[in-house]
């Protein structure tokens, strides 16, 4: 059970002791702080292409992991609605798929998802250890069994039909139908993070690489299929959030003492550039920071027009959602270049 008291994220379970005890664990540190780096905005504005959602839309409950779609538009998963969307180039609603259950054809907890090459959905449901995959015009193709992953936080579709997981149970994970799950290697010091510490997103790069950026740390991961490839640093330094563990009676908690910034809310990767979210102190879900994932430098940032949760880059479009709004929201945003470049630390 995860939940928000006094502002503190908590994390509780039951226990079966009686006795009271209170410790708090620290992160070990796994990145160095870039040095002499300064965020700098880069030389691209936005206009907006279309909106769905908002005040006269009623489509939208809790729009969460947007995914491009290969094309011109983006597929996303509602938390509340349980539905899958895909929405065009236009705006326009292409489709809707899902329906809460246990039984065939059913959801139950989907907290991943991601759009393979040839456009079809995979939706990880770890309420039902299910993996689903949806066409693209949003039928239902098949449905696998998906144990020993525990619950599935993230999900990026590699090539050959394998996906790279972030679980609570096997960290990170790459799966196949043929093989199961194969945990994938880590950088020293991962073992001792706690599921508070170790939040953050996976997305693919190209064949069987892909990245996973930490949520409430200080950087970034590439992954060859199993193998890690590189750790490095986000460019504006965020350390991991200190856990607290109390045990009293019956029940057990870990939670953070004081709520962490959200460091990279959502990830996306276009050719060989790492897209990231930052959710900081200043410009929080305003800067998009990039990366070049063949040497793990910072190249600038991109500032939104608006506040995201998340966004999403795809060959000609941005997509942002907002769901922490009273209307939520979907943005497709097009990038227009201007001559300024203005410093924003």
């Amino acid at each position: 059970m995860t939940l928000f008291r006094g502002g503190l994220l908590v994390l509780g379970v039951v226990g079966l002791g009686v006795a009271c005890s209170d410790s708090l664990h620290r992160a070990p540190p796994l990145f160095s702080e870039a040095n002499n780096v300064e965020r700098v905005r880069s030389s691209v504005v936005f206009d907006t292409v279309w909106v769905v959602g908002g005040l006269d839309d009623t489509l939208l409950a809790s729009p969460g992991i947007p995914r491009h779609d290969g094309a011109l538009g983006v597929v996303f998963f509602d938390f509340q609605t349980k539905k899958a969307s895909r929405i065009g180039a236009d705006g326009d609603v292409l489709w809707s798929w899902g329906r809460e259950g246990e039984g065939p054809g059913e959801i139950k907890n989907v907290r991943a998802m991601d759009v393979r090459d040839d456009g079809s959905v995979v939706l990880v449901d770890s309420g039902n250890r299910r993996l689903l995959t949806l066409s693209p015009s949003g039928e239902l193709l098949d449905e696998v069994s998906l144990a020993g992953t525990g619950s599935v936080q993230s999900a990026a579709a590699l090539s050959e039909g394998t996906l790279a997981l972030h679980s609570d149970r096997a960290v990170f994970a790459i799966w196949s139908a043929e093989g199961g799950v194969v945990e994938a290697a880590a950088p020293a010091g991962l073992g001792e993070l706690r599921l508070l510490q170790h939040q953050g997103n996976v997305t693919r790069w190209r064949d069987r690489r892909w990245v996973f950026g930490f949520g409430v740390g200080n950087g970034w991961l590439v992954f060859d299929g199993s193998q890690l490839a590189g750790t490095y640093p986000y460019v504006a330094h965020s350390e991991f959030p200190e856990v607290r563990y109390v045990r009293q009676g019956l029940s057990q908690y870990w939670y953070t003492p004081v709520r962490p910034p959200s460091s990279g809310r959502s990830l996306s990767v276009l050719a060989d550039t790492l897209f990231v979210l930052f959710g900081g102190q200043r410009f929080a879900g305003r800067t998009l920071d990039k990366y070049d994932l063949s040497t793990g430098k910072y190249i600038d940032s991109d500032l939104l027009p608006h506040y995201a949760n998340r966004a999403v880059v795809g060959s000609d479009r941005l997509f942002t959602v907002n769901n922490s709004a009273l209307f939520p929201s979907v943005v497709a945003l097009k990038r227009v270049l201007s001559s300024e470049v203005i410093e924003t630390r």
